[in-house]
């Protein structure tokens, strides 16, 4: 679904400073790694939630961003400073981590779950690799609320009439998690919580906003529409921006240990 390069590059310019960022910042504030920290980052795209861990872990610590897109793990930045530490990517999926059994301190997935098909299998691999007593942070979106700016993305793509770009593009609940489905997968961890978090998006700029839908697997959809049904998307899209331009997140915060 993200392996595009195209997708890659775009998700990391318009979609991960706005939308991803933030809480990224929230999830490793929430679950903070010590100094020196083996921390590993599953699903993590272009590297939020690793940049934000490889600041808290420091220069002793170890960070690793795993994810299945080879598109997405090359907008990794391997280095985020002097006062952070390095960066490793490790293409995989997150239900087959190639790590050894009580080998990291933290392990995060922002935003990554809903997109993993055998969830309970993920879940297990994150506790596998956990060393005992290590933490896990998770974020997901909720389920039956409004998710900008991807739902509108969704909603401006379908009304064009094209065929669904993947399996199930139209149902925009399949990105989500209810509060139940979370702890189902978090019930093999000990000190489980879940809390409901919302953030509200800052975009820099409407033409950021509406650039957006081309870090997604909708752009290239998108982008090969005919010239007036693009035109038409393009003006629905500048149009919903400008009257809703800091619209309300909510999702799911949860944490646990192994």
């Amino acid at each position: 679904m993200f392996q595009s390069d195209s997708i890659a590059e775009n998700y990391r310019r318009y979609l991960s400073p706005t939308v991803f960022d933030p809480w990224a910042r929230l999830l490793v504030e929430t679950v903070i790694p010590a100094p020196g920290d083996t921390v590993l980052d599953v699903a993590s795209g272009t590297g939020a939630v690793a940049r934000a861990a490889a600041l808290a872990a420091g220069p002793t610590g170890r960070v690793i961003a795993s994810d299945l897109s080879a598109g997405m793990l090359a907008e990794v930045s391997s280095n985020a400073g002097l006062k952070s530490a390095p960066i490793e990517t490790l293409e995989a999926a997150a239900t087959a981590i190639p790590l050894e059994d009580e080998s990291v301190d933290v392990v995060y997935c922002q935003h990554g779950l809903p997109f993993v098909r055998d969830q309970r299998t993920a879940l297990t691999e994150m506790k596998r690799v956990l060393r005992p007593g290590g933490s896990l942070g998770i974020i997901t979106w909720v389920a039956g609320m409004r998710l900008e700016p991807f739902d509108s993305y969704g909603d401006v793509l379908r009304e064009e009439g094209p065929t669904e770009p993947f399996p199930r593009a139209w149902d925009f609940d399949s990105v989500k998690m209810t509060r139940a489905q979370l702890l189902k997968h978090l019930a093999g961890f000990e000190d489980v919580t879940v809390n409901t978090v919302s953030i509200r998006l800052d975009w820099p700029s409407v033409d950021d906003a509406v650039a957006g839908i081309l870090g997604t697997p909708y752009g290239p959809v998108f982008s090969s529409l005919l010239p007036e049904r693009h035109d038409h998307a393009l003006s629905v899209l500048r149009d919903w921006m400008t009257a809703s331009p800091h619209p309300l997140v909510t999702a799911f915060v949860a944490t646990a240990r192994a």
